[in-house]
């Protein structure tokens, strides 16, 4: 079973499976970013503090690619001397007589950023920013064992660091992909597992980004299959952290003598205070925790046969659609969420039950579908339009349905962003 997003998730596909991450571009190699001060710095000609205004002007017309030179006293740098400062000031009228023979030191910096060879870019920027504007338009000089060794311009400076933060962000991409592939890796067994104990389904899964904090799990047994699905708190990176310590708890919590939905919410619920230190007895001095995160969730038992189905949720219910009738009738969960701080310790989700017909579908949906925005009135989809689209899908059995309702989320989402990830379960509980 695929779980890509946007994809109704149907089949196996090996392309699918964790592999290790490449850090090479699809172009080819590419030359790493400067990460020293050094790195960026060209040892340029310099001139020596006694020499005069008169020679400094002979020396920039000898070099006229030098927008900056350094001024050095027995081979380590004093100052930097501004071509345009420089000329301006040696132009105006009468500078020339005046100031000739001076020393340059006349019109030189005499405290420009002065760094350490081997000083990181990063480093580096923070104290330009704290030099001033005078860095982009000056530069800045680097020492080694405090002799000079070479000028850097503004330019090298901000194109280094952005190569930099370019790198970090190409870093940060391979990451974020190859955690999706680990978080996919998780749920590769819930969709063998379900494939096996259902052939008509349809399981959707769409990530708002790359990695989400929507789950799902599925573990069959001789005597029936054991559910949950899982909108853990936020989406993207925190949100899959949360799912992974969510399925971590039902990897080992469900077994063939635990598998009640509501203990399973409850045993959850400790867990997760406990993992993150939100019970209520470890509370801050000041009453506030250190965190304080959750999910909503639903979990089901359906025994073999398909003639009921045993539920327990945390704001999230069940959709039953019964064959001939209307809107599908939804099943509301409890209010509590699971594992936030204002949720008592001990806080109980009973199980409930739904008796199912010949030819009932039932449907399990996160607020990723619910809150979507969109339609004319660029409004929330919400559970009664849910409702109503499911029941008039339950026609085309359960994948058919899922694929009915997918389609119906985008199509009234429209140009509106994503608001947050999407998770759809339909299930077909015994053949009509």
């Amino acid at each position: 079973m695929t779980h890509d997003a946007h994809a109704l998730a149907l089949e196996p596909v090996d392309g699918d499976r964790a592999r290790t991450p490449t850090l090479v571009d699809a172009a080819g190699p590419r030359p790493a970013p400067a990460a020293t001060a050094g790195e960026i710095a060209w040892p340029r000609p310099t001139v020596d503090l006694t020499r005069t205004n008169a020679e400094v002007m002979t020396f920039f017309g000898e070099n006229p690619e030098l927008e900056a030179v350094a001024v050095l006293k027995d081979g380590a740098p004093v100052g930097l001397l501004n071509r345009k400062t420089f000329l301006e000031a040696y132009v105006k009228p009468f500078a020339r007589e005046v100031f000739g023979r001076r020393s340059c030191a006349e019109w030189m910096d005499r405290a420009p950023l002065l760094v350490d060879a081997k000083t990181p870019v990063d480093q580096l920027v923070r104290s330009a920013i704290a030099a001033g504007a005078k860095v982009l338009k000056d530069g800045f000089l680097t020492t080694a064992g405090g002799r000079y060794d070479g000028i850097g311009t503004g330019f090298a400076l901000v194109e280094a660091m952005s190569a930099l933060e370019v790198e970090r962000s190409r870093r940060l991409v391979e990451s974020i992909a190859y955690a999706s592939m680990i978080q996919r890796s998780h749920l590769r067994t819930s969709d063998d597992e379900l494939a096996a104990a259902l052939a008509d389904h349809g399981l959707v899964w769409e990530p708002r980004d790359v990695v989400g904090g929507d789950c799902y799990f599925f573990r069959r047994f001789p005597e029936g299959l054991f559910g949950a699905v899982l909108d853990c708190t936020g989406h993207g990176v925190p949100g899959a952290f949360m799912t992974l310590i969510a399925l971590s708890y039902l990897e080992h919590a469900v077994t063939a003598q635990a598998r009640d939905p509501g203990a399973t919410l409850g045993g959850l619920n400790r867990y997760i205070k406990q993992v993150l230190r939100q019970r209520t007895a470890e509370a801050d001095a000041d009453g506030l925790t250190r965190s304080d995160d959750g999910l909503d969730g639903l979990c089901f038992w359906l025994p073999a046969g398909g003639t009921e189905l045993e539920f327990a949720g945390a704001h999230l219910g069940i959709f039953v659609a019964h064959v001939g009738e209307g809107p599908a009738e939804h099943l509301v969960g409890e209010r509590a969420s699971v594992g936030y701080h204002d949720t008592s310790d001990d806080q109980t989700w009973p199980t409930r039950r739904a008796a199912l017909r010949p030819g009932s579908l039932v449907a399990v949906a996160t607020d990723g579908v619910f809150d979507q925005v969109g339609g004319l009135r660029r409004i929330a989809l919400g559970r009664r339009r849910l409702a109503d689209l499911f029941g008039s899908a339950r026609a085309l059995g359960a994948r058919g349905a899922a694929g009915r309702l997918q389609d119906a989320v985008r199509e009234w989402q429209g140009e509106e962003p994503r608001r947050d990830d999407l998770t759809l379960l339909v299930l077909a509980p015994r053949p009509a």
